[in-house]
């Protein structure tokens, strides 16, 4: 689906606006802090380049920033039962770069409406299942759809300390999310993550450290090379990012809970298809290894 006249570039843009999308469960237990059984997360990204989850460099150029808007609807909780708590989250996620890039050069790169539920169970584990869209003002792809589910083990070993670990499955809908060099042999695919958010408390002002890792196990058709053909199935990728949080209490719960962090990101690609893709986008030099850092702010109310 493509959005080429200026009437459909304006109603996608309002719709996404309103459109519900799904946060991470970290984002849905945070509603905790406040209270509330409807709750705003609001985050900023700065960061040097934009690599997709699936290991995409679209960009390295200049600065990028990535803002966040989530609402999240506590549709149930209970102190009983197997079930503890049920979170509906909307919003939308943005990408703006400050180098003007695309089929359409522009520094608005990409907007994606997402929907989805989070359940929370009476022993640790919380199922995610959502749907995404992604859409460029750019006009450099079509417009694609997915649908993700994933499974994680909200464990505490001991105080100040969580593995987090999480087995995920994502899936195109419509169109592909990855580049298409041949139209006639492309086919939607999808692809396993297995990862781990590892997760340290320093001290007693609520500062933490997570070292989420995660690995992409790919369909032979998820990516395509130059002629074609079938990227290749299995191993994608590996990635690690370390990252510190600290709370800033200093501006008071009456104004919503801030934080800062600050993280570095490390990519390690092993999918030919993958290469070839990134070597049309933004790395020319067929690089197997990718490093982004990051800045952030976040307030949730």
């Amino acid at each position: 689906m493509t959005f080429q006249s200026g009437w459909r570039n304006r109603a996608f843009t309002l719709l996404a606006t309103v459109v519900l999308c799904l946060s991470h469960a970290g984002l849905a237990s945070s509603q905790d802090v406040l209270g509330s059984n409807v709750n705003v997360l609001v985050a900023w990204d700065a960061s040097d380049h934009y690599i997709t989850p699936r290991g995409l460099n679209v960009e390295d150029k200049g600065l990028v920033a990535q803002p966040l808007m989530l609402l999240l609807w506590k549709l149930h909780a209970a102190d009983q039962g197997a079930v503890s708590d049920v979170t509906l989250t909307t919003g939308i996620w943005n990408s703006l770069h400050t180098h003007r890039a695309g089929a359409q050069p522009s520094r608005w790169n990409e907007i994606d409406p997402i929907l989805g539920v989070a359940v929370k169970f009476r022993k640790g584990f919380s199922v995610d299942v959502s749907t995404t869209a992604f859409y460029t003002p750019t006009d450099s792809y079509e417009t694609s759809a997915h649908a993700a589910f994933k499974l994680t083990y909200n464990d505490s070993f001991r105080k100040g300390l969580a593995l987090n670990p999480y087995v995920a499955y994502w899936r195109e809908l419509n169109n592909k999310s990855t580049v298409m060099f041949n139209r006639a042999t492309s086919k939607e695919s999808g692809y396993l993550t297995l990862g781990a958010a590892p997760t340290f408390g320093l001290g007693a002002g609520g500062s933490s450290l997570e070292v989420a890792a995660f690995t992409n196990i790919v369909g032979s058709s998820f990516y395509q090379r130059f002629d074609g053909s079938d990227g290749g199935s299995g191993l994608a990728l590996v990635s690690v990012t370390p990252k510190v949080s600290v709370p800033l209490k200093f501006l008071g719960v009456s104004r919503g809970a801030w934080k800062a962090s600050a993280a570095a990101s490390y990519f390690h690609f092993r999918n030919e298809g993958l290469m070839d893709g990134n070597q049309v986008l933004a790395n020319p030099t067929r690089e197997s290894n990718l490093t982004q850092f990051h800045g952030g702010l976040s307030v949730f109310f």
